[in-house]
């Protein structure tokens, strides 16, 4: 893992495609260089289209940051924080988080057999949670698949790909980084509207 982090040095872990933001690291959120998993949250999410700025998520920070806006958002109204900036990775979460499983499998298992929808869904350019990975652990679920890998399309375009289980549908948003919503927000809008509305995510090339 150490090997590959230094790959994705490089590139965006959240958007392997997506162009990745140059602004010196002093500027971003904090990260200690001392571990493997530390290294991995220096990277930020970026937008994966020309015409949005790969650094906006600095911009985000300066913006939470300002006094005036913590105000109206009657955030850190203590003003006891003073010396530290808000971001949009907290190192002191992460650091004193400790409350891990091995697997959310059996969590899931509980799940399709009281009955209730279940969609996984992966940008198939996300570094950070990779399609494959998803497609691993739900593949060990075992359920019987009740239609194979098929298109989804929006705008007479495939937008991904899905399979659906008796219980559980995966799928896959084509250009989609980490925060899909974000890198895709008209095929966010038809996967989210398609679940909430009970339809299948539409077929027909239209």
């Amino acid at each position: 893992m150490s090997l590959v982090y230094t790959q994705y040095d490089k590139i965006d872990i959240y958007n392997v495609y997506a162009p990745k933001c140059n602004t010196d690291e002093s500027a971003l959120s904090s990260s200690s260089k001392n571990t493997v998993e530390k290294t991995a949250k220096k990277f930020k999410r970026l937008r994966m289209f020309s015409g949005y700025d790969p650094c906006y998520s600095i911009h985000i920070e300066d913006y939470l940051n300002r006094i005036d806006v913590q105000k109206s958002l009657h955030a850190n109204v203590s003003g006891w924080i003073k010396d530290r900036r808000w971001s949009i990775c907290s190192d002191s979460v992460f650091d004193n988080y400790y409350d891990t499983i091995f697997t959310v499998r059996p969590i899931y298992s509980k799940l399709v057999k009281t009955g209730l929808r279940v969609w996984v869904y992966s940008g198939d350019m996300d570094g950070r949670v990779p399609i494959i990975g998803s497609r691993y652990w739900v593949e060990a679920l075992g359920l019987p698949v009740k239609s194979q890998w098929q298109p989804w399309y929006l705008n007479s375009q495939v937008t991904g790909r899905f399979v659906e289980y008796e219980g559980l549908t995966l799928l896959t948003i084509r250009g989609g980084g980490h925060d899909v919503p974000q890198d895709k927000p008209a095929e966010a809008l038809v996967l989210i509207s398609s679940f909430l509305s009970d339809r299948q995510l539409p077929t027909e090339n239209n």
